[in-house]
C-alpha cells in the first residue's frame, strides 16, 4: 500500500512539475555555437544586410516602351558620413518560371546596366528621397533595353565612398512585370483566329489560358489572456484586435481588398476560427488586462485578504465591440470560404501530441463556427496552415507545397510561388518547403519591391501552367491589392480563366505512397521540437483527466468539455505557425509560447487542487467500531465532481468507503466512513485522498489520526491511576499535617 502511495504522490508531482511543463531544474544551457550556426542556415544566408536602407517606395506600371519612374528613400543608420553616393539600375534576363524568379532574386546576375542617380553626400542618421526615370526601350541614355514584353529581375544598387575608399552600400531586388502594348496585344489576339495554317492553329490550342484559383488567409494574432475556461468573460492581454477591425486597420482592409476586386469567383477567403470565435465575443464586451482572476473557487482565510488592493482592478473595457460586429458583418459577404486550423496552428505539430481532443479543436471544431458566422458551408475541406506541408495524415484534406510529401489527400500549388507570395509584407515568411540555398533574411529588399515580385509572380505562374496561389497569413493589405489586382488583370486578358476552389480536384501523392516520409523536402527552420509538443502534450492529457473528473448536470449550462475546451485553445495558440515563419517575429513568437504555456499549467494546476479533501484539526476518537469517521471534501470547480476516496495505512487497517463521492459545483460534502482498525494499536495514522474512478490521484494526500478502543483504555487506565496517585498524596499530606499539630 505504501508503494502505491509513492507511486501517486510521485505521479501527481510530475503532473504539477513535469507533465504540466514546470521546469524543475536549473537554468537551460545556451546553445552552442554548432547549434546557431544550424539555425541560421535554416533561416538562410544566401543575401548578408545593407550597410545603408536603400528602400523602393514609389514605381509605376510599365508597358513596353514606356519609361519606368521610381523613387527610393536613402537612409544612413551609421555614425559615419557617406559621399559619392550613386543609385544604378541593372536587370536580367526575362525569366520564364517562378522557380527561375526566386533564383534570380537570390543568387541572380544583372548584366544590363541602366539608369543611375546621384543622391550626394549622405550623413549619419539622415534620410533623403531620390528619383529616377528609367528608359525601358533601345531609345534614350541609360535604357534597359526591354523590348519585349515578360517579367525581368531588377537590381538597384547604392554605391558610395567612405574615408575615401568606394563601398557598396545597399541593393534592392524586384521583379518587373513589363507588359505589351494594348495595340500589339489587340493584333496578337485578331491574329489568331485568322491563322489558318496548321502552325498557327496549333499555337492557337496551346494558348488556351490555364486555371487560375487563389487562396486568401485572413488571420491575426489572438492575444486571449493565458488560462481561460468556458463560462468565463472575454480578456485580452491588448487591444491591438481592435485597432486592426476598425475602418483603416489591417483585418479591416484585407476584407475590403477581397471585396472590392473581382477574381470571377477565383478567390476564396481562409478563415482563422480563433480569430472569429474572439471577435464575437469582442461583439458583446470584453476587458484588457495582463492577467485574469481566479476561475477555481476556494475557501479564503480573512487574514489572506488583508493588503489585497490590487484584486478590485480587473482592468480596462475595451474598445472594439462596435467594430468587431462592424467586420463580422462584412465576413458574411464573402462568397467563398475556408478554414486554417485553429489559431493557424502548425498541423505536424499538433498530430504529433497525438491527442484527440487537441486534433478536432485544430481540425474539424472550427468549420462550425465559420459556417456559422460567414453564414455559408465551407466551399473546400481542405485546411489552410502556414507550413504548407504536413508530416502525418490529418483525417481531412491539407493544402500543401507540391514539392513535399503527403499522406492522404491534398491541395497541391507551386511551392516557389507558395515562397514568393509568402516573403511579402512586414513579416515575411520564412517557407519551410523552400530550398534553403535561396534563403535569406528578405527584408533586405524593401516591402514594395516585394509586393511586385509578388504580383509578377502571379502572373507568371499563370503563364506557366494551372496555378493554386496561396497568400499567406501575414498578408498585408498592400500586397493584397496588388496580387488580386494582378490577378483581375490575368483573368481580364485572358492569360488565365477562373477556377473555384470547390471545382480544385483533391491529389494524392505517389512518394508518400512508395513508402517515402511525409513532410518537407527541406528543413524547417519554424519546427517545434520534441520538448515543445511533449509540454502540449502533457498538458493535454492533463485537460484531459480534468474534464473527465467532472459530470456534467441538467441544471448547470456549461458543460464539462465547454470548461476546458479554452484550455485547449491555449495550447493551439502555443503551436501557432503565424509569427514562429517569420524570422522578425520567430524568437518573440517562441517566448509567447512559452509564457503562455506557463501560464495555461498553472491554471491547470490550479484547477485540479481546487478539488481536495481538508484535512481534519484534531485526532479522531472510537468509542466504538460503529463510530464514524467524518471528511470534508470540497469542490471549487464549477461542475459536480465524482470521485473515490483512496488511502493508505497499516496493511491491518481498512477504511470502509463509499463507492463514489459526489461533491457538488463550487461546494462541499462531508463524507461518512467506518474504519477496521486493530485493537491493539493505540494511535493510527493514515493518509487519504481523492481519486478519479481509475484510480489516478486528483487531490493531494492528507493525514488523520485515529485514537482506537485500546488508546482510549489506556488513556483512561492512566488517568484513574494518576488521579489516584494524586488522592494518595493528598491524604498523606493531610496525615502529616494533623500529625504534627498533635
Amino acid at each position: 500500500m505504501g508503494r502505491r502511495l509513492r507511486r501517486l504522490t510521485a505521479g501527481t508531482t510530475a503532473c504539477l512539475a513535469v507533465a504540466l511543463g514546470i521546469s524543475t531544474g536549473g537554468p537551460a544551457a545556451a546553445p552552442d555555437a554548432t547549434a546557431q550556426d544550424a539555425e541560421s542556415a535554416a533561416w538562410g544566408q544566401a543575401r548578408q544586410p545593407d550597410q545603408l536602407g536603400l528602400e523602393l517606395i514609389e514605381a509605376n506600371p510599365v508597358q513596353v516602351g514606356d519609361a519606368l519612374t521610381v523613387r527610393f528613400r536613402i537612409h544612413n543608420p551609421t555614425d559615419q558620413a557617406v559621399e559619392d553616393l550613386q543609385v544604378t539600375t541593372r536587370r536580367g534576363d526575362a525569366v520564364a518560371t517562378t522557380a527561375e524568379a526566386r533564383t534570380q532574386l537570390a543568387h541572380g546576375s544583372f548584366p544590363y546596366f541602366g539608369a543611375s542617380a546621384n543622391p550626394g553626400p549622405l550623413g549619419p542618421g539622415e534620410t533623403r528621397e531620390v528619383s529616377l526615370t528609367i528608359p525601358t526601350g533601345l531609345e534614350g541614355e541609360g535604357s534597359l533595353a526591354m523590348t519585349e514584353a515578360g517579367i525581368y529581375p531588377l537590381l538597384y544598387t547604392l554605391t558610395g565612398t567612405r574615408d575615401g575608399e568606394p563601398v557598396s552600400l545597399s541593393e534592392d531586388r524586384t521583379l518587373l512585370d513589363l507588359a505589351p502594348k494594348p495595340d500589339e496585344k489587340e493584333q496578337g489576339e485578331a491574329a489568331g483566329p485568322a491563322a489558318e495554317d496548321a502552325e498557327n492553329i496549333e499555337e492557337t490550342e496551346n494558348s488556351e489560358p490555364h486555371d487560375l484559383s487563389v487562396i486568401y488567409p485572413i488571420t491575426d494574432t489572438v492575444d486571449i489572456v493565458p488560462g481561460d475556461t468556458g463560462g468565463q468573460s472575454l480578456i485580452l492581454e491588448s487591444d491591438h484586435l481592435a485597432q486592426s477591425l476598425s475602418p483603416g486597420g489591417r483585418l479591416d482592409r484585407l476584407v475590403d481588398s477581397y471585396l472590392s476586386h473581382d477574381l470571377q469567383g477565383a478567390a476564396c477567403a481562409a478563415l482563422d476560427p480563433a480569430l472569429l470565435s474572439v471577435v464575437e465575443r469582442m461583439e458583446d464586451g470584453y476587458t484588457v488586462h495582463d492577467s485574469r482572476p481566479s476561475v477555481a473557487h476556494q475557501t479564503k482565510r480573512l487574514r489572506d485578504s488583508w493588503f489585497n488592493d490590487d484584486a478590485d482592478y480587473r482592468g480596462e473595457t475595451g474598445q472594439g465591440s462596435r467594430a468587431a460586429g462592424e467586420w463580422l458583418a462584412k465576413i458574411k459577404q464573402l462568397d467563398c470560404v475556408m478554414a486554417m486550423p485553429w489559431a493557424d496552428a502548425d498541423p505536424s505539430a499538433v498530430r504529433n501530441v497525438d491527442n484527440a481532443w487537441l486534433d478536432h479543436e485544430a481540425f474539424a471544431h472550427g468549420a462550425e463556427i465559420i459556417e456559422r458566422l460567414a453564414g455559408r458551408p465551407l466551399a473546400s475541406n481542405a485546411l489552410v496552415g502556414s507550413k504548407g506541408y504536413v508530416t502525418e495524415d490529418l483525417g481531412r484534406p491539407a493544402v500543401v507545397a507540391d514539392n513535399s510529401i503527403w499522406e492522404g489527400q491534398a491541395l497541391s500549388f507551386d511551392a516557389s510561388l507558395g515562397s514568393l507570395l509568402a516573403q511579402t509584407g512586414t513579416r515575411p515568411q520564412t517557407t519551410a518547403y523552400s530550398n534553403p540555398e535561396l534563403r535569406y533574411d528578405y527584408r533586405v529588399d524593401s516591402v514594395l519591391a516585394r509586393d511586385l515580385s509578388a504580383a509578377a509572380a502571379l502572373r507568371l505562374g499563370a503563364q506557366e501552367e494551372d496555378t493554386l496561389a496561396v497568400l499567406p497569413a501575414t498578408l498585408e493589405p498592400a500586397t493584397a491589392d496588388q496580387v488580386l489586382a494582378t490577378g483581375e488583370a490575368v483573368l481580364g486578358d485572358h492569360t488565365a480563366r477562373a477556377k473555384p476552389i470547390s471545382a480544385l480536384s483533391l491529389e494524392t501523392n505517389e512518394a508518400a505512397e512508395q513508402g517515402l516520409p511525409a513532410g518537407s523536402p527541406y528543413v524547417d527552420p519554424a519546427a517545434f521540437d520534441a520538448t515543445q509538443t511533449g509540454r502540449v502534450k502533457q498538458q493535454a492529457k492533463y485537460a484531459d483527466e480534468l474534464t473527465k473528473i467532472m459530470v456534467n448536470d441538467p441544471h448547470i449550462a456549461l458543460t464539462r468539455y465547454g470548461f476546458t475546451q479554452p484550455l485547449r485553445h491555449d495550447l493551439l495558440t502555443a503551436l501557432s505557425a503565424t509569427r514562429r515563419t517569420s524570422l522578425p517575429t520567430a524568437k518573440e513568437s517562441e517566448e509567447a509560447s512559452t509564457r503562455r504555456l506557463d501560464a495555461n499549467s498553472n491554471t491547470l494546476q490550479e484547477l485540479r487542487s481546487s478539488v481536495t479533501l481538508l484535512p481534519p484539526g484534531n485526532v479522531y476518537t472510537r468509542v466504538s467500531e460503529s463510530s464514524p469517521l467524518l471528511i470534508v471534501a470540497e469542490n471549487g470547480l464549477p461542475l459536480p465532481v465524482e470521485a473515490t476516496l483512496e488511502y493508505q495505512g497499516p496493511d491491518n487497517a481498512r477504511l470502509n468507503t463509499p463507492e463514489r463521492v459526489r461533491i457538488p459545483a463550487t461546494g462541499s460534502i462531508t463524507v461518512n466512513m467506518t474504519a477496521d482498525l486493530p485493537e491493539q494499536t493505540d494511535r493510527i495514522r493514515m493518509e487519504l485522498w481523492l481519486a478519479t474512478p481509475e484510480s489516478d490521484m486528483i487531490s493531494q494526500p492528507i493525514s488523520i489520526a485515529v485514537q482506537t478502543r485500546a488508546g482510549i483504555l489506556s488513556v483512561y487506565g492512566i488517568g484513574i491511576a494518576a488521579a489516584l496517585a494524586v488522592g494518595l498524596a493528598l491524604l498523606f499530606k493531610v496525615g502529616r499535617k494533623k500529625k504534627s499539630e498533635t
